[in-house]
């Protein structure tokens, strides 16, 4: 594996919001070389195994299959109000590299409750570079493919804390407004790394 990583000074000390892209199955293995303290990461699929459950809820990470998703933004905000990171993707299934799939609101309400600053982190690899393994997962009626990433490039580009103001209007309409700036953010550390870096 090439690991090229960009922006690690970014990252601040205590309590923060990691949010990347996600592009293989497996993306929080590959940027936790990033993380410069213990994180918890929002997982899905990967808690329908029960062992793998039993795993992850050793090293306290964040359930959010269906049955536990309610919970997801408060598990979150209670690790954040202790000092620590938390770390999730919000799409929450793979794209394509260089396209962004909806972003769900979930990281939005972390962030107006916590107020932690979010560190937005773009994440590329070519498409010649991934495999896709012969195991699905099935969450709620819904197919994962299972996409990574065994030899090759893999670029995670970490961009400047955001701390985006909170405007005047209802819960949704402030959601809305941080996923504006977040996925803008996202799309041009993306962008950054396909232009400048990458290629290059």
């Amino acid at each position: 594996m090439n690991l090229r990583v960009w922006g690690r000074e970014n990252i601040p000390k205590g309590p923060k919001i990691y949010v990347t892209n996600h592009i293989t199955s497996h993306d929080s293995i590959w940027v936790l070389p990033v993380f410069t303290e213990p994180v918890h990461i929002v997982i899905g699929p990967a808690y329908e195994s029960p062992f793998l459950a039993r795993v992850l809820d050793a090293f306290e990470q964040i359930n959010a299959v269906p049955a536990h998703r309610k919970s997801v933004v408060a598990n979150a905000v209670k690790y954040l109000e202790k000092g620590e990171a938390v770390y999730l993707a919000p799409e929450g299934d793979m794209q394509e590299t260089f396209q962004l799939g909806r972003f769900y609101p979930g990281v939005a309400r972390i962030y107006r409750q916590a107020r932690a600053p979010i560190i937005p982190i773009g994440m590329v690899a070519p498409k010649s570079d991934m495999v896709e393994l012969p195991f699905k997962t099935v969450v709620d009626g819904r197919v994962y493919r299972t996409v990574t990433v065994l030899r090759g490039t893999f670029c995670i580009n970490v961009g400047e804390p955001l701390a985006p103001p909170i405007p005047e209007g209802t819960p949704q309409e402030q959601d809305e407004y941080i996923l504006h700036v977040l996925r803008h953010r996202i799309e041009s550390l993306v962008e950054d790394v396909r232009v400048n870096k990458f290629w290059s």
